[in-house]
C-alpha cells in the first residue's frame, strides 16, 4: 500500500533522525518527497542497515515476501528470490539511500546517549563527548535491535566460544566443531539447517515448541523479473496481492474458532507430517498453546534439519554453563565448543541505550518503568516535538512492518505541518488522549490470541501487551491518516524580548 504523503511543509523545523534503518531511512525518503530537507541522519555504524547490516548470520533473511517487504514507492523488480537473504535487503536499502541522498545526509558513526530537551529545543549527546540540536528528534532505532542474552549461571567459565546471531563470529570455522544453539525461534531456524550438515554433533536447546509452517521460497525466474520491470504496474498489483492474503491471515489472531484457524492448523500438521519420520520428534516440535499467541515461524527445511543423526533437540531447561558445555535440568552435561545465543532482542528498548530526558526532566526510562505506552504508536505525553518510528504497541504478527513505518512517517509529518502552521513550536500527545487511546487498545488486545496465556516477549512483566497492534494493517492506515489535532497540546513560539 502506498502511504507516501503528498503534503509540503510550510516551514522548516530542524530535524534529527536517530538510526539509519528502514525506519530512519522511511523518514528521510518521505521529508524529502513531502518538500523539506532539513534533516540530519545520525547512525551509530559506518554504514544505513540497521537490522540488515547487522545481522550476518547463515542463513539470515526475511520471513515476509520481498516484493512486500521493501518501500511501496521504491519498488525492486529485481529480487531474485520470494524470500529474500539479508544480504539483498541490504543492498537494496543501500541502492535507497544513493538515489535519495541520504549519504550526504547522514552523520555516520555517531551513537546517541542522551537526548535532553530544554524548553525549546532537543539537545542530542553522542558517546565521543560532541552534541547536536534540533527542534525535533524521530527515533528510527525499532524496536527490536539490542540483542538480548539470558544471564545463564556460569557462562564466564565457557572456555568455548560464545556469541549471539547478531554478533555472528565470521572468522570462526564450524566446520567438525560441537555446537550448542539456545533458542528454536526466528534466528535460530534459519541458522540450523546452514550449520548443521558442517558441524560434528549440534544441541539445539529448545524452551518452548514454535509453530512453525512452510515458507515455500522459491526462486524468480529471469523472464518474471524482466516483466516486472518492463511492466512497473504489474509488479503493484504482484505486491497488493500479496498484501491481502497477508492481511487475510489477521483473523487467525483473533480469539475463538474460525476457518483461517483451522486452515493453518491444518498447514502446520501437513507441514509436520511430511518432514518429520520420528514420532518422538513431532511431539518436541508441536506447540501447546494457540496459534499466534508466539511469533509465528516458517521455514521450508527447519524440521528436517532436526531429523539429521548430528542434530539433538534438547527439551530438558538449562541450569547453567561450565567450562566444557552445558548443564541441563536432568543433570546432563551437553559438551560444546561453540555456544551461538538465537536468543532474540530485548523489545523496545530504546530507554535502556538512550536517555530521553523531557523539560520537566522527567526521563522516559522513568515513565515506562511500570507501563510502556506510546499516544498513537509514535508519541508520549511529556516529551515535545518526540516521535518513535515502530514504537510501542506498532508490531504485526501477520504483514509487513514497511506498511508500518510508512504510516507512522506520514502522520508525523502531517504533525510537523499542523504544528507549524499553527504558529506553535512544541506539539506533544495530552495525557487524557493518550489514555484514551491506550485504553481502547487494550480492550481490542483482549479480543486477540496473544492473550491466550502464553509467555512471550509480546507481554511485559504484568501481562500486558505493548509491542503489537490490534487490528489490521489496513486499519492502522486508516486511522494515522490524518492526525487529529484534538489530540495534542501545542506550545507557542516565544519570541524574543517577550
Amino acid at each position: 500500500m502506498d502511504v507516501l504523503s503528498d503534503k509540503t511543509l510550510t516551514a522548516a523545523p530542524e530535524i534529527a533522525i536517530l538510526g539509519a534503518g528502514f525506519s530512519g531511512m522511511a523518514m528521510a525518503i518521505q521529508l524529502k518527497q513531502s518538500g523539506s530537507d532539513n534533516f540530519t541522519i545520525y547512525e551509530k555504524a559506518d554504514e544505513v542497515g540497521g537490522t540488515w547490516r547487522d545481522n550476518t548470520y547463515p542463513g539470515v533473511a526475511c520471513d515476509v515476501p520481498s516484493h512486500l517487504y521493501s518501500f511501496s514507492y521504491e519498488p525492486n523488480p529485481s529480487w531474485t528470490r520470494r524470500y529474500s537473504q539479508g544480504s539483498e535487503i541490504w543492498d537494496y536499502m543501500k541502492r535507497c539511500a544513493e538515489k535519495h541522498g541520504l549519504y550526504q545526509k547522514t552523520r555516520f558513526g555517531k551513537t546517541v546517549v542522551c537526548i535532553r530537551h530544554d524548553g525549546k529545543r532537543w539537545r542530542i549527546d553522542f558517546d565521543d563527548g560532541t552534541n547536536a540540536q534540533a527542534d525535533v528528534v524521530v527515533s528510527g532505532l525499532g524496536g527490536l535491535h539490542e540483542p538480548s542474552i539470558p544471564e545463564f549461571d556460569g557462562i564466564e567459565n565457557f572456555n568455548g566460544a560464545a556469541f549471539h546471531t547478531a554478533r555472528w563470529r565470521h572468522d570462526l570455522d564450524l566446520t567438525g566443531k560441537r555446537v550448542a544453539v539456545i533458542g528454536s525461534a526466528a534466528s535460530a531456524i534459519q541458522v540450523i539447517p546452514e550449520i548443521a550438515p558442517n558441524v560434528r554433533h549440534l544441541d539445539v536447546f529448545q524452551r518452548t515448541a514454535n509453530w512453525v509452517f512452510p515458507r515455500r521460497d522459491y526462486a524468480y525466474p529471469k523472464w518474471l523479473k524482466g516483466f516486472f520491470e518492463s511492466a512497473p504496474f504489474l509488479a503493484r498489483i504482484y505486491r497488493g496481492i500479496i498484501f491481502s492474503i497477508m492481511e487475510w491471515r489477521f483473523s487467525a489472531f483473533k480469539k475463538g474458532k474460525n476457518f483461517m484457524k483451522r486452515r493453518v492448523r491444518r498447514m502446520f500438521a501437513h507441514h509436520i507430517k511430511t518432514s518429520i519420520s520420528d514420532p518422538e520428534l513431532r511431539r518436541k516440535v508441536t506447540p501447546d498453546y494457540p496459534i499466534g499467541c508466539k511469533r509465528i515461524l516458517a521455514s521450508d527445511d527447519y524440521f528436517p534439519a532436526l531429523e539429521r543423526a548430528n542434530v539433538d533437540l534438547v527439551e530438558s531447561p538449562i541450569t547453567g554453563i561450565e567450562k566444557s558445555g552445558i548443564r541441563t535440568e536432568e543433570g546432563e552435561l551437553r559438551e560444546a565448543d561453540v555456544i551461538v545465543f538465537a536468543t532474540g532482542f530485548k523489545p523496545f528498548d530504546i530507554v535502556q541505550s538512550i536517555d530521553v530526558i523531557g523539560p520537566s526532566g522527567l526521563s522516559l526510562r522513568d515513565v515506562w518503568a511500570e507501563k510502556i505506552t506510546a499516544h498513537r504508536t509514535v508519541a508520549a505525553p511529556g516529551f515535545p516535538n518526540f516521535f518513535m518510528l515502530l514504537g510501542p504497541n506498532s508490531g504485526l504478527g501477520h504483514n509487513s512492518v514497511i506498511s508500518i513505518i510508512e504510516a507512522q512517517v506520514n502522520y508525523i509529518i502531517g504533525l510537523i505541518e499542523k504544528l507549524r502552521n499553527s504558529g506553535a513550536s512544541l506539539i506533544e500527545p495530552s495525557p487524557g488522549a493518550a489514555q484514551a487511546f491506550d485504553d481502547q487498545l487494550q480492550t481490542s488486545l483482549k479480543d486477540m490470541v496473544w492473550a491466550g496465556g502464553c509467555k512471550s516477549w509480546y507481554l511485559d512483566k504484568n501481562g500486558r501487551n505493548y509491542t503489537l497492534y490490534a487490528h489490521s494493517v489496513r486499519h492502522f492506515v486508516r486511522d494515522m491518516a490524518i492526525p487529529e489535532l484534538s489530540e495534542y497540546v501545542l506550545t507557542p513560539t516565544v519570541h524574543s524580548g517577550e
